[in-house]
């Protein structure tokens, strides 16, 4: 049984191969292989790395901002009289958009996911406790937010009208109850059990204290300066100023219309404001991770390019192979070679050439990923990226090899006998 498998063996192409040969011959062509495991090499750390920051960039761009994306907008109100009365102005309005039929909710804030603007909070559990400090970005909303927002209370209830005050912008009092989002109650608490944390006290900035009245599954934050950008917490405060920014929440489908709608209706209710900065919700968040968006589509086109010049080049080389040893290949053929053999030969020749620059570009994979944890703080490369990007290359060397490896194995040995 054993020399039966042996004799089979002995007959698979690959088993057929005079490595020592080949290997020599490859050697002799010091500058020409360099360049191309050198080659090799540079794809593989940059197609590994490249991969790694794209599909980091689409977690981005894919998560979910907590609120009703795609049936809200945002338009901001400015007075410009004397005589212009911001409370008046903005408790109209807001009535006024309450009672439309094509509009869910409506809300005065200056602070929503992708508006970039926010102040970030200390929330702390016990005062002087460095190491339970967890920051959180404040929306100041009134009761009609959770609803206009689209946000899901999941513990708690929401803050009742005589809970919320109304300020301006001199006035910094902190209201005595509060909402947190899930990711801001896990941080503070090390739990996942949300009722329990309902009426629980919390210290904010080290100056004041609040206790938890409910907990919303997710809001985001406007912006990200610390990486905690799931972590929010919501104060029943509606500030007041000549510039109000209203966000909107339509019933499905109503957006556009609701949207002329509104702009109409507020240019005629009031003659000593106007009206400016009417955006969707989807086109800032298109215009935050536009960015993420051609950072994605610079690395593919780079990873594509270093894809294509490496395939060229092992295919450039084997082709060059293939002439020079036009006259070796005929005399294998009548030495009893078949096209397979010539065939396997040069996939041989493939891989090895493969493996030395796979090999060499782990090492360049790894040194630039300390390089960017270094410099940009990004996270470590996962090694799973390293070896798709090499199963990547093996097959990319195979289909550069496949045509002149073809036309090599084609050749006669008469051929090769008068091209003597």
């Amino acid at each position: 049984m054993i020399t039966k498998v042996k004799k089979y063996i002995s007959q698979l192409p690959f088993a057929r191969i005079a490595y020592r040969p080949m290997f020599s011959t490859l050697l002799r062509q010091k500058y020409a292989m360099t360049v191309l495991i050198l080659q090799i090499a540079l794809t593989l750390a940059v197609i590994s790395n490249g991969l790694f920051i794209a599909s980091q960039r689409l977690d981005i761009l894919q998560r979910t901002s907590g609120i009703d994306e795609n049936n809200t907008f945002v338009l901001t109100s400015s007075g410009f009289t004397e005589n212009f009365d911001p409370k008046t102005s903005m408790q109209t309005d807001l009535a006024e958009f309450r009672q439309m039929p094509t509009i869910i909710d409506a809300v005065a804030t200056y602070s929503f996911p992708f508006s970039g603007s926010s102040e970030w909070d200390d929330l702390r559990t016990l005062l002087g406790n460095e190491q339970n400090s967890v920051p959180a970005s404040s929306y100041k909303l009134d009761e009609h937010g959770i609803n206009a927002l689209g946000l899901s209370l999941i513990a708690g209830e929401n803050f009742s009208p005589s809970e919320v005050l109304w300020q301006t912008e001199s006035n910094k009092t902190i209201p005595n109850v509060v909402i947190i989002t899930t990711s801001v109650a896990e941080g503070l608490f090390h739990t996942q059990d949300w009722s329990s944390l309902v009426g629980k006290t919390i210290f904010i900035n080290e100056a004041h204290s609040a206790i938890i009245k409910g907990i919303v599954l997710q809001l985001q934050a406007p912006w990200d300066p610390v990486g905690q950008i799931e972590n929010s917490i919501i104060y029943p405060r509606v500030v007041t100023r000549n510039s109000a920014r209203y966000l909107i929440r339509t019933k499905p489908a109503m957006l556009q219309s609701t949207i002329a709608e509104v702009e109409r209706h507020l240019g005629m209710s009031n003659q000593q404001r106007m009206i400016r900065k009417v955006q969707t919700i989807q086109t800032l968040r298109k215009e935050v991770y536009g960015p993420d968006i051609a950072a994605i589509t610079i690395l593919l086109v780079v990873i594509t390019t270093l894809s294509i010049i490496a395939a060229m080049g092992i295919g450039g080389i084997t082709s060059f192979n293939v002439l020079q040893r036009h006259k070796q290949i005929g005399i294998r053929r009548a030495l009893g070679a078949n096209k397979i053999d010539i065939l396997s030969q040069f996939f041989a020749e493939n891989i090895m050439q493969t493996s030395a620059g796979i090999f060499i570009g782990c090492i360049f994979a790894v040194g630039l990923n300390m390089f960017l944890v270094a410099q940009y703080a990004l996270p470590k490369l996962p090694f799973i990226y390293i070896i798709f990007a090499a199963l990547c290359l093996y097959v990319l060397g195979i289909l550069a090899t496949l045509k002149p490896a073809l036309r090599a194995m084609n050749v006669s040995p008469a051929e090769a006998t008068r091209s003597q």
